[in-house]
């Protein structure tokens, strides 16, 4: 059962990255460069980081970066300066940038969460 607290604020944000690196001859190569990317998001801005998309291709990547905060402006901002930052990163060009900011019990019943935290 799900009890909400009065001042209860969560918000979910996530920022998919889409990466082209133009160096990797391999997925080793690209792996490399990947890896520093999620290594310095999660270390200088405790976001969680996983590499989501074209796993097998040793040209781009898809990275997903996700936080959660109480203040929806900080979750957006947050994941903008984010974007921006990995945009001057030396080793892959950001062809692409797009952030989702939502409330995960929005738009869901109680009956639907109910369910899920009691399977």
């Amino acid at each position: 059962m799900l009890f909400e607290a009065p001042d209860e604020s969560c918000w979910v944000g996530v920022l998919r990255l889409s990466l082209q690196v133009p160096g990797a001859r391999s997925l080793k190569d690209k792996r490399r460069v990947v890896g520093q990317f999620r290594d310095r998001l999660r270390a200088r801005k405790n976001l969680s980081v996983a590499e989501v998309g074209h796993l097998e291709d040793h040209g781009r990547a898809i990275l997903a970066v996700a936080t959660v905060s109480n203040d929806q402006r900080f979750v957006r901002s947050v994941l903008d300066q984010c974007a921006h930052d990995v945009g001057t990163w030396r080793g892959a060009i950001v062809v692409d940038t797009s952030v989702e900011v939502h409330r995960p019990w929005d738009g869901g019943t109680q009956s639907q969460y109910d369910e899920f935290f009691t399977s």
